[in-house]
C-alpha cells in the first residue's frame, strides 16, 4: 500500500494497489454466483492475482514516465482468473479515475482479447461490476464512436484489431491507432493482451504459379496505364526461375536480396484496383460467378500485394514439394503499445517471446495455482498426423477413432473432438450426428484457443496436428531477429538451438495442443489445491523426439497430470509383403515348385545364385518375418544346423500331411530337390 501511494505522489497517477486489487479478486472470486463466481480459493492463487496487479501497475507508470515498457509476459495457468482478473482491475482503475476527482491522472486502458464475442464479454462484465458503462468495445461488430473512445476509462479490441492498427501504422495512417490509445486523460497507459495474440507475423508469399496466373490475366490497356508495376511483377517471376533447377539439385531456401536490401517499389494499390474490376469469371471459367469473381480477384490481389511486401523487404526464394514462392514477412504487433502486460497460460512453451529477447520480461507467478491429478492424458504414437494425410486417411482413420473413444469413455460422456478444418464437417456428419455419447462437439485448429465453448465438457480428443509449413518458423524469426543469410537458411542456429526452425515447429504445435486440452473441464478450479474435475484426454502423438517434447511440454503446463498408453493404432498394421523381384520372392516361387522333403540352404544358395545365405538365416529365424509366415502357410519349416560346420535345412511336408515330416534329413530325395 504505502509503495503505491509513493508512485501515486511521484507520478500523480490514479493507480490501484496491488493488494487491495487481490482483495477484490479474492471476494469476487468466492462469492456465490449470481454475484460473484463461486469458486474456491488458495493463498497460491491471491499471491498470483497480486503478482499480476503489480505488474500492471509498474507497466502504467512506465509508460507515463516515457519509458517505453518491457512486454511483461505473465503465465497465470488456465482457470486462475486471468480475464476476470483483467475486469475487476479495469473496473477498479475506472473506480479510482472518478474517486480522485482531478486530483490524480486518470489512467486509461486498453485490453487486447482474441474474440469478438469475448470482448463483448469482457465489457459487460467490467461495466457490471463499476456499475456503470466505463468500457465499450471497438471491432468489426460493434464498431464505437470517436466520443465513446474518447470518453471511455477502456476499450475492448480484439488481436485483429490491434494487429490492423498496427498495418494502419505501416502506412503512415495514424488515425486508427491514436483512437485506440488516446483518450480525454491523454494517453491510455496500460495496455492488457489477454492470451498470446495469433498471427503476429504478416507472412506475404507469392508462388511462382500465381505470379504466371496474375501476369497472364492483366488486359493491354493496364500494362500501358502502370507499366512499372507489371514489369516488376514480371521480374519477381524471372527471378523465381532462375531459382528452379531442371536436376532438382536447388536449395529449399535463398536469400533474394543482397545484403537483405529491397529495391524498394511503387505503390501497387492502382494496379490491384484496376484488376478487381475484372470479370475473374468469365475470363477464367467462361461463366457467370460473384463466388469465383471474388475468390480470384483475391488471388490476384494478396499475389500483388506478397510483391510489394517483398520489393520493400528482405526476400527469400523457397520450394515446398513442386511449389516455388518468393517470401517476406514482417511484425504485425505495434511494439510501441503503452504499458504491454501478457497474460499467456502457455508462455513457458510459446518460443515468440523468446525471439523477444530484451524487448520483454517474465516475471514469476506461482507455479503450485494449479493441480492436474484428476486428469488423465491418454497417449497413443502414430504417423501421417499433418493435415494432408488426415484429408486423404480420415474417412478410412475415423470409424477406427469414433470406436476407440467411445469404448473407451462410455456413453454418458461429452466429448470435444479438435480436428483439421477441412475435415470438420465429414466428422460432424459421419461421428457427431451418430455418436454414442451424451455430446459430442467438433472444433478445428486456429478457432479454438481461448473460447469456453467447451468448458463443461469432460473429455477431449486431439484428431491430427496443427504443423506449420517451414516457412512459418523462417518468417516469424525474420519478423523479429532481422534477415538473415543463406548460411543461416540452410543452418538455422541460434544461441544454443542447432536449429531453431525446428524447436520453433516443435513448441508450437506444443502450444496449439496445450490450448485445446484445455478447453473442457479441466481449465475449471473445484477446490482450494487448484483441482479440477475429472477429465480425459486423448491424442496421438508422433513417435519421434518431437512427440517426446509436445509430451514434456503438457506434463510441464499441467502439473500433476496423469499419463497412460492408449492401446491405439491410428491406421491399422500394414500388411508386409516381400519385395518384387527380391531373393526374398525367388526362395517363395523356389519353394513352391519343390517336392515335400528336405533342402539344404547352401542347394538354396546355389540355385538362386545368392551371395551368401547369412541374411537368410537371419530372416528363417524371424517367426514374424513375411517370408518365413509365406514359408510357414505352405508347409515349410526350417531346420538350423547344430554344431559348427553343420548344414541347415529347408523342409517341405507334403500337402496332406499336418505337420510331421514324411523325409528324413540328407535322403537322397534332397539331392533332387
Amino acid at each position: 500500500m504505502n509503495d503505491t501511494i509513493s508512485l501515486r505522489e511521484q507520478h500523480a497517477l490514479a493507480l490501484v494497489c496491488p493488494h487491495a486489487f487481490s482483495q477484490r479478486m479474492l471476494k469476487h472470486w468466492t462469492t456465490p454466483r449470481p454475484e460473484g463466481l463461486g469458486q474456491h480459493a488458495s493463498s497460491a492463487l491471491v499471491t498470483l492475482w497480486r503478482i499480476m496487479g503489480e505488474n500492471f501497475q509498474i507497466a502504467t507508470v512506465e509508460a507515463a514516465t516515457g519509458v517505453q515498457s518491457p512486454w511483461r509476459i505473465l503465465q497465470p495457468p488456465t482457470g486462475t482468473g486471468k480475464t476476470q482478473g483483467t475486469c475487476v482491475y479495469a473496473a477498479m482503475q475506472a473506480e479510482f479515475n472518478r474517486e480522485t476527482d482531478g486530483t490524480l491522472s486518470p489512467v486509461g486502458m486498453l485490453i487486447v482479447t482474441r474474440l469478438k464475442e469475448d470482448a463483448d464479454t469482457i465489457q459487460n462484465t467490467i461495466n457490471a461490476l463499476a456499475g456503470r458503462s466505463v468500457a465499450v468495445v471497438h471491432h468489426s461488430g460493434s464498431y464505437a464512436s470517436p466520443e465513446q473512445l474518447h470518453e471511455s476509462d477502456v476499450v475492448v479490441i480484439t488481436h485483429q484489431a490491434f494487429i490492423n492498427a498496427k498495418r494502419g501504422l505501416k502506412g503512415l495512417d495514424w488515425k486508427s491507432w491514436d483512437r485506440l490509445v488516446s483518450w480525454r486523460g491523454g494517453q491510455r497507459l496500460l495496455t492488457i493482451i489477454d492470451e498470446a495474440l495469433a498471427n503476429v507475423v504478416d507472412e506475404s508469399s507469392a508462388t511462382m504459379e500465381n505470379l504466371a496466373f496474375v501476369i497472364n490475366l492483366i488486359p493491354p490497356e493496364v500494362r500501358s496505364a502502370l507499366p512499372q508495376q507489371v514489369v516488376l511483377l514480371e521480374q519477381a517471376h524471372k527471378v523465381l526461375q532462375s531459382y528452379i533447377d531442371p536436376d532438382g539439385l536447388n536449395c529449399a531456401m535463398s536469400m533474394i536480396w543482397e545484403d537483405g536490401c529491397a529495391p524498394g517499389a511503387p505503390d501497387f494499390t492502382p494496379l490491384i484496383s484496376a484488376m478487381n474490376a475484372l470479370p475473374y469469371d468469365r475470363i477464367v471459367y467462361s461463366r457467370s460467378s460473384t463466388k469465383d469473381r471474388t475468390r480470384l480477384a483475391e488471388r490476384v490481389a494478396e499475389t500483388i500485394t506478397a510483391v510489394q511486401s517483398c520489393l520493400e523487404q528482405f526476400a527469400y526464394y523457397a520450394k515446398s514439394g513442386e511449389w516455388h514462392s518468393i517470401n517476406s514477412a514482417a511484425l504485425a504487433v505495434p511494439l510501441n503499445t503503452p504499458g504491454p502486460v501478457v497474460l499467456d497460460a502457455t508462455a513457458r512453451a510459446n518460443f515468440l517471446w523468446d525471439l523477444f529477447e530484451e524487448r520483454h520480461e517474465r516475471p514469476v507467478v506461482p507455479g503450485h495455482a494449479r493441480d492436474y491429478s484428476s486428469v488423465r492424458l491418454h497417449v497413443a504414437r502414430g504417423t501421417g498426423l499433418g493435415k494432408n494425410a488426415m484429408i486423404e486417411r480420415i474417412r478410412e482413420r475415423l470409424p477406427r477413432i469414433k470406436k476407440a473413444v467411445e469404448e473407451a469413455v462410455g456413453p454418458e460422456r461429452s466429448v470435444f473432438a479438435c480436428v483439421h478444418k477441412d475435415v470438420e464437417d465429414l466428422v460432424k456428419k459421419r461421428w457427431a450426428d451418430k455418436a454414442n455419447l451424451k455430446q459430442l462437439s467438433v472444433g478445428h485448429w486456429g478457432a479454438v484457443d481461448g473460447r469456453n465453448t467447451w468448458q463443461d465438457f469432460d473429455t477431449a480428443v486431439i484428431i491430427g496436428l496443427p504443423y506449420r509449413p517451414q516457412t512459418w518458423a523462417t518468417n516469424t524469426f525474420c519478423a523479429l531477429q532481422g534477415a538473415q543469410d543463406d548460411k543461416w537458411l540452410q543452418s538455422p542456429e541460434w544461441k544454443h538451438f542447432k536449429n531453431v526452425r525446428k524447436e520453433m515447429e516443435q513448441r508450437q504445435i506444443s502450444v496449439s495442443v496445450i490450448q485445446a486440452i484445455n478447453r473442457i473441464c479441466c481449465r475449471r478450479v473445484i477446490d482450494a489445491e487448484g483441482r479440477c474435475p475429472p477429465a480425459d484426454i486423448f491424442i496421438v502423438l508422433p513417435q519421434d523426439a518431437m512427440g517426446d517434447a509436445v509430451l514434456d511440454d503438457i506434463k510441464a503446463d499441467m502439473p500433476g497430470i496423469r499419463v497412460e498408453p492408449w492401446d491405439f493404432a491410428l491406421d491399422p498394421a500394414k500388411e508386409k509383403k516381400p519385395r518384387i523381384g527380391s531373393s526374398h520372392v525367388r526362395l517363395i516361387d523356389y519353394v513352391a515348385k519343390l517336392s515335400p522333403g528336405t533342402v539344404s540352404l547352401s542347394t538354396i544358395q546355389h540355385d538362386l545364385q545368392l551371395s551368401s545365405v547369412k541374411k537368410l538365416r537371419e530372416t528363417l529365424n524371424d517367426d514374424d518375418h513375411p517370408t518365413t509366415q509365406a514359408l510357414r502357410s505352405m508347409g515349410v519349416s526350417y531346420i538350423p544346423g547344430v554344431g559348427r560346420g553343420s548344414k541347415s535345412y529347408l523342409m517341405k511336408a507334403a500337402q496332406q500331411d499336418t505337420g510331421r515330416t514324411q523325409v528324413s534329413l540328407g535322403s537322397p530325395r534332397a539331392a533332387s530337390l
